[in-house]
């Protein structure tokens, strides 16, 4: 699976600092959120290698006596191999279109119904993100997506862009590998487009939520933003959802 754009994100701030109102503690209520999940065959992104590396996956079986939770192998070997060395892995998934964010650890390799997956323990806790109300994916890293017309650092005339990390109807996530941007929470940029690939080019106005730093795999330190649509029209909301379901199509075909 080639990734282009990876970075090293440090996952650990973003899943604890400043959301522990999102936090869940119950035993029973994260297995019923698990279940949920597995039960939908919701799609789970898995990072791991501090968040260079991905596979895509989904919930197989829960064992709650035993804490442990078994997913699927992803869809290429050699990063199944890696997984396995990972000391932790960060899932990100969904639950009823809200964000739903974990760490698990004692990964091992298992059987599950004639054929391999993992096993790991069930999480301690997690986070149900309530703010985000849509289903994000992952953005292609071949060719990735950029969003462009933000203004440059300093509010200087002229255009800069971003490369898109992930998608959902309500926001992005994007990452300014060339340090032009002044990335800042609540601040708001304006004719921003987004050409999305055999759907068409939507033009959003966006709300910065959150940032944080990121190094990129050549040691470049830049920022990665969480980015909210405003007041986006309807024809854009139509045309961003034909897109998520055209990259969720094509992730379950390969």
């Amino acid at each position: 699976m080639p990734q282009s754009h990876q970075v090293t994100v440090k996952f650990e701030p973003s899943l604890v600092a400043g959301n522990d109102r999102y936090a869940v503690h119950s035993h029973l209520e994260i297995l019923f959120i698990l279940r949920t999940i597995m039960q939908k065959s919701t799609l789970v992104t898995v990072y791991f290698n501090q968040g260079n590396d991905f596979i895509l996956t989904s919930i197989l079986g829960i064992d709650a006596e035993r804490r442990k939770m078994v997913v699927d192998f992803g869809a290429d070997e050699q990063f199944n191999r890696q997984a396995l060395l990972a000391e932790k892995l960060v899932f990100i998934t969904s639950q009823d279109r809200v964000n739903v964010q974990f760490v698990c650890h004692d990964i091992e390799k298992t059987r599950f119904e004639g054929r391999g997956a993992f096993s790991v323990s069930i999480p301690e806790s997690l986070l149900r993100m309530q703010r985000r109300d849509y289903y994000r994916i992952a953005t292609p890293a071949i060719n990735p997506l950029k969003c462009i017309g933000l203004l440059a650092a300093g509010h200087n005339p002229g255009t800069a862009e971003a490369t898109l990390l992930d998608i959902s109807c309500g926001g992005m996530a994007v990452v300014d590998d060339h340090r032009k941007i002044a990335f800042e929470p609540m601040t708001t940029y304006e004719n921003c487009r987004i050409a999305l690939p055999g759907i068409g080019i939507i033009n959003v106005t966006i709300e910065v939520k959150s940032t944080f730093e990121v190094t990129l795999k050549n040691g470049v330190a830049c920022k990665r933003a969480g980015c909210e649509f405003v007041a986006m029209p309807e024809k854009m909301l139509i045309m961003a959802q034909r897109y998520i379901f055209k990259l969720e199509r094509e992730r379950k075909a390969r």
